[in-house]
């Protein structure tokens, strides 16, 4: 079967559509929110901030971390770079690399002078000791003595805005990742039902071949005719490039072996899509280049043609 051209390939590139998905998503965000609503009384007084940030409850203290921060506008990146400043400067730590909002959140739960420093400047601002080192524009949203900004903490649309705007629960790019991956798999199980009961595939399996789990190997990983692997991008940034240089790599080794072994020949099939592919066209060739077969959600059907070619019927 012909391979799609690349413009072909590259001009189907779209936006993941699937409203259900959205709006799922948008939901999830809404016990979170309740719990904000019902808890911001809280987070005026230092000894009830601190149970909030390193109880375990309804939600993980990592969870409320990035929840709080983000609705005194704080967000997880100037977090960090507070914290360094903090580890730094005032417990004479020989710094090497930020830490992370996991390990931010394990140090305010395990280090009492830690946290102790982090909520005074979370409440009082620039009257705070850390608060003094740090522009006013980073505390502009610090109003956790004010009554009238707990009481917007109560209005649940508010809240859920800004939780939803700062991905507290997951990043959207991340869960349509993986959403993708369950379209192919549908895909999958469709063809499976109307067109060849005799399909088998296996999901996130290391192949010892190329030393990783593949996202598809159809029919298994022990011998397999045809891999899948999915990329989805909204945004672009050198990772794709990172990802250019993998599949360019996996398609070397997979020659190689093909070469070797005419008669158990493997064929990759990748998955690209999402505008921020679109931006970067030298890195989505070498993919096309990198591959037999390529397709997205806009050309499925390259899936089934695949199968009809290469995988035998029962």
């Amino acid at each position: 079967m012909p391979k799609i051209s690349f413009e072909a390939w590259k001009n189907s590139m779209s936006f993941m559509i699937d409203d259900d998905f959205d709006n799922n998503f948008l939901l999830s965000i809404e016990p979170l929110t309740n719990y904000i609503n019902a808890n911001c009384n809280r987070f005026s007084s230092p000894e009830e901030l601190s149970i909030f940030l390193t109880e375990v409850d309804n939600f993980s203290p990592v969870v409320k971390l990035k929840a709080f921060v983000s609705l005194i506008g704080l967000s997880e990146e100037r977090l960090k770079r507070v914290v360094s400043l903090l580890r730094y400067r005032f417990n004479g730590e020989e710094f090497k690399t930020e830490w992370d909002v996991k390990k931010i959140s394990r140090t305010i739960k395990n280090d009492v002078e830690f946290r102790v420093l982090l909520i005074d400047f979370f409440i009082n601002g620039r009257n705070s000791r850390i608060g003094a080192e740090i522009p006013l524009y980073y505390m502009r949203n610090f109003k956790l003595n004010e009554v009238d900004f707990i009481e917007v903490l109560k209005d649940f649309k508010y809240v859920e805005r800004i939780l939803n705007d700062n991905e507290i629960q997951d990043k959207y790019s991340n869960k349509v990742g993986a959403h993708v991956e369950k379209i192919i798999q549908s895909r999958l199980d469709t063809y499976k039902i109307n067109i060849n009961s005799s399909l088998t595939y296996e999901l996130q399996k290391e192949f010892p071949l190329l030393n990783k789990n593949i996202d598809f190997l159809i029919p298994s990983v022990g011998a397999p005719i045809i891999l899948i692997e999915s990329s989805y991008n909204i945004t672009t940034g050198s990772g794709q490039s990172k990802r250019a240089d993998q599949l360019v790599e996996f398609y070397g080794a997979l020659m190689r072996h093909n070469a070797n072994h005419r008669a158990n020949k493997i064929i990759m099939l990748n998955y690209c899509d999402g505008f921020g592919w679109v931006g970067r066209q030298n890195d989505l060739h070498r993919i096309y280049d990198a591959s037999d077969y390529v397709f997205n959600q806009r050309n499925l059907n390259v899936l089934d043609e695949v199968l009809n070619e290469y995988y035998p019927m029962s």
